[in-house]
């Protein structure tokens, strides 16, 4: 006969812990085979016991042997942790990914952040570092900062300076772009008229070069010469110049507004996740993705969900989802107040977008509606005082 052995409570957590179910006309049977083994158990019942998790398996070979037929049902332990880890992969994975990030620790750059940048786009400041190897996830041991520093100044024209420092697991940069100055415009023909590019009434000029040949409080029409740029010198004759400069005239603009009373609105009703993914110091892995009806004719809205800790630093794993809102659409009715302070708000944009250095000096109103009385009408006059010159180039046959 084996000698029994002991089990202590440690072996419950490490090996488990189980019931080994019988028939009750076999408990005696199994009892027997327990003995054999030299297995230890506790709580009987008219139908069981209860032992350690690898017990169970011995006791179970050796009972399906004997055609005996018993069943175990794990009570507790790592086994059973283990059973029910294996059913949430999500869990898993969020447990190898938090032993990764213990194992890299402090090696890996977890962040990138840019405290200065002058003249460059971030996102393409951000794709020149990540060709250099500075991203989340690069190893800093890995990386020559100075040598990084001095390519990226030598090979990126859009880059007159860049700083990279790395402190901790975060790489501070600060970048002074490039300026280019602007070409020079070369001027078509051999000179340039300024000529009137709408009708108005002459009130004032800024002239740098050219000649006048309209003065104050004089009447012009569309396509009439303002400032000429052929000018005769007694001296040198005829000379081609460009006419530079501003004129200005009283002038009126008329914008319109038409305003439905009726009209469609959207209603969010709900929200459905449509794409998630996982990201892991900059990768990102799609682990789920909803089939149907979710095409480029939906909204899709995108967010990037970061851990911060107390201190700003952002942990460089995240979830990245895409949910698209769904919507209800009805019909509603505007009043006749509502619809004229839409229509105003519509004229008051279309001023400022077409005149942003106008000087306004007079506004008139023409209200009404459409023929079918569907919608509200708002007719705006605006007299300002505005610069109306134009360059035109002409030429001079030799």
């Amino acid at each position: 006969m084996a000698k029994k052995r002991k089990t202590r409570g440690i072996d419950g957590v490490i090996y488990g812990r189980a019931r080994l179910i019988v028939e009750e006309n076999h408990l005696l049977d199994l009892l027997n085979v327990l003995l054999e083994l030299g297995e230890s158990y506790k709580n009987i019942s008219p139908s069981s016991v209860e032992l350690t998790y690898l017990a169970a398996l011995r006791a179970q070979k050796f009972c399906r042997e004997r055609g005996i037929n018993a069943e175990i049902e794990l009570l507790g332990g790592v086994p059973l942790w283990l059973l029910r880890l294996k059913k949430r992969p999500g869990l898993m994975i969020g447990i190898l990914i938090a032993f990764i990030m213990i194992a890299l620790g402090n090696r890996v750059i977890w962040d990138v952040r840019i405290d200065r940048n002058e003249n460059l786009p971030e996102s393409e400041l951000i794709e020149i570092l990540d060709g250099y190897g500075v991203h989340p996830g690069a190893f800093i041991s890995k990386l020559d900062i100075g040598d990084i520093q001095t390519r990226i100044e030598a090979e990126n024209e859009e880059i007159a300076w860049i700083s990279v420092n790395v402190i901790g697991t975060v790489a501070y940069v600060e970048v002074i772009g490039e300026v280019v100055p602007p070409d020079k415009e070369v001027p078509e023909g051999d000179g340039s008229n300024l000529v009137a590019a709408r009708d108005g009434t002459v009130v004032g000029f800024e002239v740098i070069a050219g000649e006048p040949v309209v003065s104050a409080g004089q009447p012009v029409l569309k396509g009439e010469l303002l400032v000429g740029g052929l000018i005769d010198s007694e001296r040198f004759g005829y000379r081609a110049v460009e006419a530079k400069g501003r004129v200005f005239a009283l002038t009126e603009y008329v914008f319109e507004a038409e305003i439905p009373y009726e009209y469609t609105v959207r209603i969010p009703e709900k929200k459905e996740i449509c794409e998630i993914s996982m990201i892991f110091f900059g990768f990102r892995q799609k682990f789920f993705k909803k089939g149907g009806f979710f095409g480029s004719e939906y909204d899709k809205i995108y967010s990037d969900i970061y851990i911060y800790s107390n201190r700003g630093a952002k942990v460089p794993v995240g979830l990245s989802v895409v949910s698209c809102p769904i919507y209800t659409e009805s019909t509603a009715e505007r009043t006749y107040a509502e619809a004229a302070d839409l229509a105003h708000f519509e004229i008051n944009r279309q001023i400022l977008e077409a005149l942003p250095d106008a000087e306004i000096v007079s506004k008139s109103y023409e209200i009404g509606e459409t023929e079918d009385a569907s919608a509200y009408r708002l007719t705006c006059r605006v007299g300002c005082i505005d610069d109306i010159a134009l360059s035109v180039p002409f030429y001079i046959n030799e």
